[in-house]
Parts: structure tokens; C-alpha cells; sequence
């Protein structure tokens, strides 16, 4: 006699998304990547604001970094650089006060907010923490920040 059983997709049909996700998770790290996933990831981190920050770009050549910072609308007194050996990080705070009088210069409306935005760039090589310039001019902030030079070893 022949049972009527029913399919494992019948049997359990909360099993089928989990197969597939799974079977994607599998293919994620069995395929090889696309040659330019690795890139865009990074072009996603310095060139845009996932998390609500400020846009940063980083340069270097043979002696120094150069790190540009896009702070339209920010005056220098609200931006903190803090230098270690291996990496700096940017912060900007934005407080803002609104209040609303009427005729009788009685507050009727006060209304602040604060915030913080901040970035940390880390670099390949050590830097020369004592020689860091900063410039902030038309919205953008440049460091120019030299790398420590190492001590070379002569070959016997």
C-alpha cells in the first residue's frame, strides 16, 4: 500500500527560507567575490556618511598624508583634532539654541539640540605627531600629516 506522505517543503514550510539562506550564506563564502566588491566597500566608509558623519578623503604620497574633511557651515571652534601615533581622529559638535519670545520678551519656546560627528582615520605607517598642520578654510578642513621616518639598517 502506497502512503500519501507529504514533501519536506510540506512537511515544514517555514524550512524553505532558512534553506535558502543558508545556500546564499554558503555561495557568499565559497564564490570568489567580484573583483570590485573589496573597493566599493571602501569607497562606501571614506567617500560617504553611513552613520551621519562627514564626508573624508585621504591622500598620501612619499612623505606625508593629507586628510581633507568636508565641514560646510562648520567654524573651527567646533572641530577637535586628537593625534596618536597611528592614527587621528576628527570630531566636529554642533549645539544649537532656538528661543521664541512674544512681545513681553517672555520665553515662550526654547529649544536646543546637540551633536557630534566624528571620524577616525588610521594610517599604514607611524607619523610625526610633533609636525601636524591643520587649515580650515571655505568648508574644508586639511591635515597635512608628515610620517616618522624609520631607521635604516646597512646590510654586512
Amino acid at each position: 500500500m502506497a502512503e500519501n506522505r507529504p514533501s519536506k517543503k510540506e512537511e515544514n514550510p517555514l524550512f524553505e527560507p532558512f534553506t535558502q539562506l543558508m545556500n546564499n550564506m554558503n555561495r557568499l563564502f565559497s564564490e570568489r567575490p567580484d573583483k570590485n566588491f573589496l573597493q566599493n566597500m571602501d569607497d562606501f566608509f571614506f567617500h560617504t556618511k553611513p552613520f551621519g558623519g562627514f564626508v573624508v578623503e585621504l591622500k598620501e604620497n612619499d612623505k606625508e598624508y593629507i586628510v581633507q574633511a568636508q565641514l560646510p557651515g562648520t567654524k573651527k571652534e567646533q572641530i577637535n583634532i586628537e593625534i596618536l601615533p597611528q592614527y587621528i581622529t576628527i570630531t566636529v559638535n554642533h549645539q544649537e539654541s532656538i528661543t521664541k519670545e512674544d512681545t513681553e520678551n517672555t520665553i515662550i519656546q526654547k529649544k536646543e539640540s546637540w551633536r557630534q560627528s566624528s571620524r577616525t582615520i588610521p594610517f599604514s605607517k607611524p607619523i610625526d605627531q610633533g609636525n601636524v598642520k591643520a587649515v580650515h578654510e571655505d568648508g574644508v578642513l586639511t591635515v597635512t600629516i608628515p610620517k616618522r621616518k624609520g631607521r635604516k639598517v646597512n646590510i654586512g
